[in-house]
């Protein structure tokens, strides 16, 4: 009777085997990330923005907290697309903080000159639609834009970046218009709450961009405005 040899395998042979079934694992887990990141829609949307041709100056009004007429509870709209936003806390300061990082951004975007300017002018805008407010404020101004934004959420981290107990958590929204028709030459928003990799792989890139991190608030949106700003209109 024959008896078959017996088969001999290289020292080391079932620990190298492990090794690559591991590495074939973690392969296959990242690629399943990058690409379900790349078919997802992301929290930081644009509109398809129009021609500044005939734009020579722009009306900069500070950021609306939509929450101080509208409160932090339940869905706030927004008074020009007609979206709606989960409502949340804002603290006092942020109206400032994002309009000067609006304006840094503007600068580096364009060379039309700016002109800053608060949200009071006179009695006779005060109960004007949105819309009609921006415009007569751009014409009171001598402007041919007006560029603002509207905020409805900003939630500040609680914890640290290692281990946190509320995650950062921001809306708002950024709007320019013409002032002659009030036409909307260029809009976008964000709306995102940081979630852990497990709960949303839909957003793996952004996982491994921020490597690992809970985010603040302000990083947050500066994240997002740095890419709504990407999409800004050229002359």
């Amino acid at each position: 009777m024959l008896i078959p040899a017996p088969i001999i395998r290289p020292y080391g042979y079932h620990r190298m085997k492990n090794f690559n079934i591991r590495c074939l694992i973690w392969t296959t887990i990242l690629g399943l990330f990058f690409v379900l990141s790349g078919c997802t829609e992301n929290q930081v949307t644009t509109q398809k923005p129009g021609s500044l041709k005939g734009i020579n100056t722009i009306l900069v009004l500070t950021f609306d907290d939509v929450t101080a007429s509208r409160g932090d509870k339940g869905l706030i709209k927004c008074p020009l697309c007609g979206n709606y936003f989960e409502a949340g806390p804002v603290p006092p300061d942020t109206t400032d903080r994002l309009t000067q990082t609006a304006i840094d951004k503007l600068r580096k975007k364009t060379d039309i000159p700016l002109l800053i300017h608060d949200r009071s002018f006179n009695d006779s805008t005060d109960t004007l639609p949105e819309r009609s407010f921006l415009a007569e404020a751009g014409k009171m101004a001598g402007a041919d834009a007006v560029f603002t934004g509207y905020i409805y959420r900003y939630e500040m981290r609680t914890g640290t970046e290692l281990a946190a107990k509320n995650p950062a958590s921001v809306a708002l929204s950024v709007h320019m218009l013409r002032v002659v028709d009030g036409f909307e030459i260029w809009s976008g928003y964000i709306d995102e709450t940081q979630q852990t990799l497990a709960e949303d792989l839909f957003k793996a890139s952004d996982f491994l961009r921020r490597k690992g991190r809970w985010i603040s608030a302000d990083e947050m949106a500066e994240d997002g405005l740095t890419k709504i700003f990407e999409s800004f209109p050229d002359l």
